[in-house]
């Protein structure tokens, strides 16, 4: 769970003066439990990596962030490391964009095709891979294993999501639940050959994260009905073949407009018969949003009413 401060305006005071002190202890608390078994080699590597020093580049200058992103948000597109090389240079060569040094130094050709090009287009490659490994698992089941078990070595629980989930035909969303009925059953196979000194009982070991528009092309937060009909059948089969192998299920927000929808959604498919006692549930609520604190307490009273509890996942959101 990420803590992080509510959402306010700045000219809006905070009703609590001890919230800050308070969530920081909290915060600290949850950084020691993580890093109190790492090895002083695995610290030391990690204050050293230059991935991260230029992601906290990155974020801390608003005009490298957008140029940044703009020149990688078209790599894909660009085949050869001189046009990469010439995309990174016009991106990042704008007066507004305030560059460490170490950046104006790998910038400094003349020519794409020329050599420190060839450099600036390899080291930027390599900077989206590292970055992509940080926060995707892996391309198939082997890579994801291995980085599940290196979070499982760190005491750590995880959840996993497929990738892709901007589907736009009922193939797309028929082969979205389809992978992920795949996953869980690969997953769960493999789950039994884990340790169970870093499992916990009230924690499933295998949790999968999914988003209710990726099963069904059409959802529309403005036909509730007609796309919970759609949604509800494939999620059916999602939570059945969830419960039969013994995973967790966590629902995520997407974008604002769905939020009202998915929770429409998601409260009355959850207390059908057949998933009330359902306790390996999760929900994600953003924690920047203003409204979240009415969702959380609407969810709490909703699952009073339920009989049963859900996981309340709460991130940072943006």
């Amino acid at each position: 769970m990420t803590i992080v401060n509510p959402a306010r305006s700045s000219s809006e005071p905070i009703s609590d003066p001890n919230i800050e002190v308070q969530t920081q202890a909290i915060a600290s608390q949850l950084l020691a439990a993580t890093t109190a078994k790492r090895s002083i080699f695995a610290k030391l590597r990690d204050k050293f990596r230059w991935d991260d020093m230029l992601l906290g580049w990155t974020m801390e200058n608003p005009s490298l962030r957008v140029q940044l992103f703009r020149a990688i948000d078209c790599l894909p597109s660009l085949t050869t490391k001189a046009q990469i090389a010439r995309h990174l240079q016009e991106y990042l060569s704008d007066a507004a964009v305030e560059l460490p040094q170490a950046l104006k130094d790998l910038l400094n050709f003349t020519a794409p095709d020329s050599l420190p090009g060839q450099v600036a287009a390899t080291t930027l490659t390599t900077a989206v891979e590292t970055l992509a490994r940080n926060y995707i698992a892996g391309e198939n089941l082997k890579q994801t294993l291995k980085s599940i078990e290196h979070l499982r070595n760190q005491s750590m629980t995880f959840t996993i999501d497929v990738l892709g989930e901007a589907v736009v035909t009922e193939t797309e969303a028929q082969s979205y639940l389809d992978r992920y009925l795949e996953l869980i059953g690969q997953l769960t196979t493999a789950a039994r050959n884990w340790r169970s000194s870093t499992d916990r009982g009230d924690v499933a070991p295998v949790q999968v994260s999914v988003k209710l528009t990726a099963f069904y092309s059409q959802f529309d937060p403005l036909d509730v009905q007609g796309s919970q009909e759609k949604v509800s059948d494939r999620l059916r089969i999602l939570l059945r073949k969830a419960q039969e192998v013994g995973a967790a299920v966590h629902f995520d927000m997407e974008q604002y407009r769905y939020k009202g929808a998915a929770l429409e959604v998601l409260k009355p498919l959850l207390m059908e018969a057949e998933f009330r006692d359902r306790t390996d549930i999760g929900i994600t609520l953003q924690a920047y949003l203003r409204d979240s604190k009415q969702d959380l307490q609407d969810l709490i009273a909703w699952a009073k009413q339920r009989g049963n509890p859900v996981t309340v996942r709460l991130v940072k959101g943006a």
